[in-house]
């Protein structure tokens, strides 16, 4: 009972690597938290208990069963979550070199009892006491990285201008995961020789905080990354808004000139027609042909939503798509302009990437935006689409089909800044963002 104990306690380590790899994935997971949390733990008790059983029956190595077991948990993990593969694998390293670590380190603290370990020799098991010790590092690693585990590796698992950068980031834990397993002394004993065992307590911990610093470096240049495409935006839009000046100036200077001379040409007209000379009246009418096609489409009140609206009608029609704006907004917003036209943006992108393979009967957009308040803003596009969406568990899509979430993750972290509400919904082939903004400025 007591061995069964050992490689219990020992094969536990896959319990909290199992709550490392979660946390920053919360709301990536395919069922609801609860859920997910209770058909894993209880899949991964089940096997940590059968295969101490199994180990202490047969007095097994245990870093091969330990093998095993991590193999098992990334089965679990991996039907349990929707993301890519890069990031299941970084996360999935990540936390099973933190797990190691505290192996390895419970090793190096509890060395007088490892030097006197009976089975260390034919199985590599652990003593009660250091595996107690290593779940106890565990806990306390989760504690002290709690932040950075569900704040700046989530945001960093979200940022999508550094997709690419997934399918080798999982390189930096395995390699680390390689470095703590080529540390692991062969014989204990040799810990309690000479300044090893001091210099290992004082290096060991280098080693997942070396890799930490990583991600937190990653994660710097993921949040100067998203400011600069910030700064850009506004940088856009500014330039939307000065080409939307620009037409309407044109359009004032035209429709001016055509005024001043307005009485001239009535009575060159009336003459061409008392003469009866229809075709010098039909050439001269002509060359006001093109001034007098020309309208100004006015959106809404507001100058930088309306800059946004005139570019991505003119982006739509080259692609023949037709877009149906309802914009019911004021002069001033009760938010910031820039973040309100990144939201808009977004959706639209979103959106006319998606119609853009339907055939042209079908591509159309609607947009609806207004005032619900003072303070308050609704937002509402909807667009038809074709294939199947799957929703992850924080409400967004998930799709390997090309123009849908695009975008969608910035602009929730928009809406919960305005401590507002975002809907998204594909039914019956028409997929719909429903956004509500509350802006206390």
């Amino acid at each position: 009972m007591k061995t069964f104990m050992r490689y219990v306690l020992e094969l536990a380590i896959i319990i909290p690597d199992a709550v490392f790899i979660y946390l920053p994935l919360i709301e990536d997971l395919r069922w609801k938290s609860w859920i997910t949390c209770s058909i894993s733990g209880v899949l991964l008790s089940v096997f940590v208990i059968w295969a101490a059983w199994v180990s202490a029956v047969n007095l097994l190595p245990v870093i091969p069963v330990l093998i095993v077991s991590v193999t098992f948990l990334f089965l679990v993990f991996f039907f349990s979550v929707n993301i890519t593969l890069g990031r299941k694998l970084f996360c999935f390293f990540t936390s099973i070199m933190l797990g190691a670590f505290c192996l390895l380190y419970s090793i190096v603290l509890m060395a007088g009892f490892e030097a006197v370990n009976d089975l260390w020799e034919s199985t590599r098991l652990l003593t009660i006491e250091s595996c107690l010790v290593s779940l106890g590092l565990s806990a306390l690693i989760g504690l002290a990285f709690f932040k950075i585990l569900t704040r700046d590796l989530r945001m960093l698992l979200q940022e999508e201008r550094i997709n690419g950068m997934w399918d080798f980031l999982f390189l930096i834990p395995f390699m680390a995961l390689l470095l703590i397993a080529w540390m692991t002394p062969d014989y204990p004993k040799y810990l309690l020789v000479g300044r090893y065992r001091i210099i290992a307590l004082v290096v060991l911990p280098l080693v997942p905080l070396t890799v930490l610093l990583i991600y937190y470096l990653l994660w710097w240049i993921a949040a100067k990354i998203s400011e600069s495409a910030r700064l850009q935006q506004e940088s856009t839009m500014l330039q939307m808004e000065s080409k939307r000046y620009e037409e309407l100036r044109n359009y004032m200077e035209e429709t001016s000139a055509l005024r001043h001379d307005f009485r001239q040409h009535i009575l060159v007209i009336i003459q061409l027609s008392d003469a009866g000379k229809l075709s010098e009246l039909q050439e001269y009418l002509s060359q006001f042909h093109d001034i007098a096609g020309k309208s100004y489409n006015g959106y809404c009140d507001n100058v930088a939503v309306e800059a946004i609206a005139s570019y991505y009608t003119a982006f739509a029609e080259s692609q023949y798509t037709s877009i149906d704006w309802d914009l019911s907004l004021p002069k001033n917003l009760p938010m910031k302009e820039s973040e309100y036209c990144v939201i808009l943006g977004n959706l639209l992108e979103n959106s006319l990437r998606a119609v853009k393979n339907l055939p042209n009967e079908q591509r159309y957009v609607n947009v609806i935006s207004s005032l619900l308040s003072d303070s308050i803003i609704g937002i509402s596009i909807d667009n038809p689409f074709s294939g199947k969406i799957k929703f992850k568990r924080n409400g967004l899509p998930h799709s390997d089909r090309e123009g849908h979430g695009i975008g969608l993750v910035s602009v929730m972290n928009t809406v919960k800044h305005y401590d507002g509400t975002m809907k998204v919904t594909a039914e019956k082939n028409i997929f719909s963002v429903d956004i509500v903004l509350h802006c206390n400025m």
